[in-house]
């Protein structure tokens, strides 16, 4: 995959989400969660950045009752 297919793909795992918190838990690395539970890991390589999203919990309707 070339960087303008990453970049349209991870536009399309993100859009409309709300982000919930912004942290940096290593010196080369940026971790957004969003208000659903996805994450998406920014990483500094050696080749320059690279994505990484997780898909969030999909919250239970059975446990919310």
């Amino acid at each position: 995959m070339n960087l303008e297919e990453e970049s349209h793909k991870a536009t399309r795992m993100l859009k409309n989400k709300v982000i919930d918190v912004l942290w940096r838990h290593q010196p080369c690395e940026v971790v957004i969660q969003f208000t659903d539970g996805t994450r998406l890991f920014i990483d500094q390589t050696s080749d320059g950045l690279e994505l990484s999203i997780t898909e969030g919990m999909k919250p239970n309707s059975e446990s919310e009752k």
